[in-house]
C-alpha cells in the first residue's frame, strides 16, 4: 500500500477522506505490465452480498470461536468491523488511541503523524490473537512492521492490546536492503515453522522465517516476487499440495482510477520459486490474473485469505463507482478449477 508515483500528500488526503465516515464515528481525525482483463458486468462481479458498514481498505479477516467475525483494516488507530453472521457489518472502536499508540512509531518512522495505521494481518499463535501492522508514509520506504496482541479468550474485540514492539524496519538510508517494510502476512506451515511475507513496490515481495517463541525474524530474506511497476500485499496459502502466493499489482488509493488487480502464483515450498500458470517465475514478472476491476467495483486488491469450514475464503477491498470511488469490503470463497488453479 505504498505506490511511489503518487505524491504522498495527495494520496493521504484521498484515503483519509474515503475512510472518514468510519473514523469520525469514534472521534478520530483524519517486466512490462501484462494487459488488464476486460471489466466484468456488475452482476457478475464476485464478493457481494455484504451489508452495513463496509468502508474498509486492506482488510484482514478473523473468525472467532463463538461464531462472530471481525475485519481489521487500514485506518486511524487501525479500523475494526464486527459481524455476527459474516454478512451484516458494524464498526467498532479502533485498536489504538492517542494515549495507547506505541512510542516506537515516531522513533522508526519520524515523518509518521497521528494514528495512521496500515495493512493489518490477524492470526492466532500460542494462546494469543496477534495483529501485524504497518507504519509508514506514502511513497517512502522508511517504514516499520509492528506487532500487538491480546489474549485469545478476549479475541479481536479486546479493549486493550499489548504492544509487542517492532518486527522489521526499512529505511531510505539503507539502500542495500531494497525492500519496503509494510504489508505483512503471517504463515504457519505444516511442519510447524512460521514465516512472515511482506513488501510493496521497490524490490517486491519478501519472506523471512520467524522464531516461533518470539515471532522475531531469524532467517535470511528471500525474494518471492518482483516486477516493473506496482506489486505489494503478499498473502500465503497452502492448498492442494502447493503453496500459493496471492498479490496485488498496480496502483491503489486512486478511487475509480485505481489499477489494482489480484494475481497469483504457486510453488512446492513457502520459499519458492513461485511460478504462474504459464510457468513464468514471479521473480521475473510472472503472475496469473485472479481478479481485475469490473463495471462497478474498480481496483480490487490487498487481499487476505483464511481457511474456514467452507473452504479458503478471501476478503479484499475494491473502489465503488456508485459511491464516489470509496473503498468497500468484498468477500468470496475461492473456487479451484480442474487444473488446480483458483478463481473467484
Amino acid at each position: 500500500m505504498n505506490p511511489r508515483p503518487l505524491p504522498g500528500p495527495a494520496r493521504r488526503r484521498w484515503l483519509a477522506q474515503a475512510l472518514a465516515t468510519g473514523a469520525a464515528a469514534w472521534g478520530l481525525g483524519g517486466a512490462a505490465a501484462q494487459p488488464a482483463a476486460p471489466a466484468a458486468p456488475a452482476a457478475e462481479e464476485p464478493g457481494g452480498g455484504l451489508r452495513g458498514e463496509l468502508a474498509a481498505h486492506d482488510p484482514t479477516l478473523w473468525l472467532a470461536a463463538d461464531g462472530t467475525q471481525w475485519v481489521f483494516a487500514t485506518g486511524e488507530g487501525l479500523a475494526r468491523l464486527f459481524s455476527r453472521d459474516g454478512r451484516q457489518w458494524e464498526r467498532r472502536p479502533p485498536v489504538f488511541t492517542p494515549t495507547s499508540k506505541p512510542a516506537w512509531w515516531a522513533q522508526h518512522v519520524p515523518a509518521h503523524q497521528g494514528l495512521d495505521v496500515w495493512a493489518p494481518k490477524l492470526f492466532a499463535h500460542r494462546g494469543r490473537l496477534w495483529v501485524m501492522y504497518s507504519i509508514s508514509t506514502f511513497g517512502k520506504r522508511t517504514s516499520a512492521i509492528g506487532l500487538a496482541s491480546a489474549p485469545l479468550t478476549e479475541g479481536a474485540g479486546a479493549a486493550t492490546w499489548r504492544d509487542d514492539g517492532v518486527l522489521l524496519t526499512s529505511s531510505e538510508a539503507r539502500s542495500d536492503e531494497g525492500y519496503n517494510a509494510i504489508d505483512p502476512d503471517f504463515h504457519a506451515d505444516e511442519d510447524g515453522r512460521v514465516w512472515m511475507a511482506w513488501g510493496s513496490w521497490w524490490q517486491g515481495l519478501q519472506l523471512t522465517e520467524l522464531d516461533p517463541d518470539t515471532l522475531r525474524p531469524r532467517g535470511p530474506v528471500t525474494n518471492l516476487a518482483r516486477r516493473r511497476g506496482g506489486i505489494e500485499a503478499p498473502t500465503l496459502l497452502r492448498h492442494g499440495g502447493h503453496m500459493w502466493l496471492f498479490m496485488s499489482w498496480g496502483l491503489c488509493c486512486k478511487g475509480v482510477d485505481s489499477t489494482y488487480e489480484m494475481r497469483v502464483g504457486r510453488a512446492a515450498s513457502v520459499q519458492g520459486p513461485f511460478v504462474d500458470r504459464e510457468g513464468r517465475l514471479l521473480t521475473e514478472g510472472g503472475g496469473t490474473l485472479l481478479l481485475a476491476g469490473g463495471a462497478r467495483f474498480k481496483g480490487p486488491g490487498h487481499q487476505d485469505v483464511i481457511t474456514t469450514p467452507a473452504g479458503a475464503e478471501m476478503v479484499w477491498h475494491a473502489y465503488d463507482a456508485e459511491a464516489a470511488g470509496q473503498p468497500r469490503l468484498r468477500r468470496a470463497l475461492l473456487r479451484w478449477g480442474a487444473d488446480g488453479w483458483p478463481a473467484l
